[in-house]
């Protein structure tokens, strides 16, 4: 009956509760494959994990203080203490664990996108792809564990804490390879999203904060030179040199193993980076048609959503909003909310162009006419969930005419399918071994992917 009522009422999905098919892979399997034969695929069973909680986070968000509900509150699961789904035929735990983290900004869809998929990729439906994510995290906690050590400004019993995070992670990744389907969907983001929740538990908020405070600073150094450079050269080549250099900062990127590695045999500097990015043609290269659009109608308004901290944000990103906002445009930049590896945050990105206004006329003119700002993405992740982001990015994106992704994690893990109702140009530097076999493409492949909507 709920499959002629779906069909009737032209539902796309199901959503099935109760005790006795939690965790049941037969009764799930069959109710699945039933609504899609009889559908003809146009009817998608799901099953939730914590439905015995259905009734008590209805009664809240329902009964709770009107003052958070009438805030806007969203609430996210915390997958450090939710129990993850077991599929057992014989025995479901009677009693399992949700945690819901009250988000501190309320979250809507991105009003510029068009039907929407974040992720690349399934990782619970690919084995061969899921095996091999798995076992980076698995392989590189050791050096993760390092940096925390030597990053972390808390040391309260530091090397316990580190334990007991490094412990937990590694029981939630065997948990995944032996159920991929336990906390939902499973992808890069969703894995680093679950990290970070992870060290969130035993209070490691920020560890990469030394780490970005000291490559901000060494970046802010280098920014009137840079700068210097770019103003100088003529407008078709200054052009090309801005794409170039955003694609060079963001080879500094922590969360990425071959960087990593290659900096611990010698420290990466600017000029370094830029020349290890693919000569062109590059892997995705939209270059030639990106500067012919900038010689067309000026763009009235554009979002950023910005990567990581020091010379990506610094050398990289700066020198191409001082562009923009030369040509006219209102440029918005948007930023983590909370920390995520070595992600620039909302607060760190303002007290940034405090300090760099000086070197630049027209972005110290532009953050005092707020044709230049700052703005919460709402997020805490290497990644960009486009289906979730601050009410202050959907409004100022109203009037957009461009959206600019930057980041492996933004513009690749996520969103490199992704569909605009406005022009979108995506940047990024393929710096994963698996994203190269993926792509047949060479490490540090570069990605510069400028698209029309086909309404232009």
């Amino acid at each position: 009956s709920s499959g002629i009522n779906a069909e009737y009422g032209n539902c796309p999905r199901i959503i099935f509760g109760g005790f006795f098919i939690r965790g049941k892979k037969t009764t799930m399997h069959t109710i699945s494959y039933a609504i899609n034969y009889w559908s003809k695929g146009s009817v998608q069973a799901l099953f939730m994990r914590h439905e015995g909680y259905l009734g008590a986070v209805g009664a809240y968000l329902m009964g709770g203080d009107e003052n958070v509900l009438n805030a806007g509150g969203n609430y996210g699961e915390n997958f450090a203490f939710s129990d993850g789904m077991e599929v057992n035929e014989m025995v479901s735990k009677a009693l399992q664990f949700l945690e819901l983290d009250r988000l501190d900004l309320p979250l809507v869809s991105f009003p510029l996108v068009t039907d929407y998929q974040a992720d690349l990729i399934n990782l619970a439906l690919e084995t061969d792809a899921r095996h091999y994510w798995l076992d980076i995290f698995k392989h590189g906690l050791d050096k993760f564990c390092k940096v925390i050590r030597d990053g972390e400004s808390n040391r309260d019993h530091i090397d316990q804490r580190i334990n007991l995070f490094k412990n937990k992670f590694l029981e939630c990744l065997a948990l995944l390879r032996k159920n991929p389907f336990a906390y939902g969907n499973l992808t890069v983001r969703t894995l680093l999203d679950c990290r970070e929740q992870f060290l969130a538990e035993f209070h490691f908020y920020d560890p990469y904060l030394k780490f970005k405070e000291a490559e901000n600073k060494a970046a802010v150094d280098q920014l009137h030179d840079r700068l210097t450079y770019i103003r100088g050269l003529p407008w078709e080549d200054r052009q090309v040199e801005l794409i170039k250099g955003i694609l060079g900062g963001n080879i500094f990127d922590w969360g990425s193993s071959a960087v990593v590695q290659i900096n611990e045999e010698k420290v990466i500097d600017f000029d370094s980076a830029c020349a290890m990015v693919q000569e062109r043609p590059w892997f995705v290269d939209h270059l030639d048609h990106w500067v012919k659009r900038l010689k067309r109608v000026p763009i009235k308004k554009m979002i950023i959503f910005v990567d990581n901290s020091g010379a990506d944000i610094v050398l990289g990103i700066l020198p191409f909003v001082e562009e923009m906002l030369r040509m006219g445009s209102v440029v918005i930049l948007a930023a983590n909310s909370r920390p995520a590896l070595n992600d620039i945050t909302t607060h760190e990105l303002r007290f940034l162009l405090t300090r760099v206004r000086s070197l630049s006329p027209i972005m110290d003119s532009a953050l005092t006419t707020s044709t230049l700002k700052v703005v919460e993405n709402g997020l805490g992740s290497p990644c960009l969930d486009l289906s979730r982001v601050s009410q202050q990015v959907a409004d100022e994106c109203e009037d957009c005419d461009l959206v600019v992704i930057e980041g492996m994690g933004r513009s690749i893990h996520t969103n490199f399918n992704s569909e605009f109702l406005v022009e979108s140009l995506k940047l990024a530097v393929v710096k994963n071994k698996w994203l190269c076999d993926k792509f047949s493409c060479p490490m540090f492949s570069a990605v510069c992917k400028y698209e029309i909507p086909d309404r232009h």
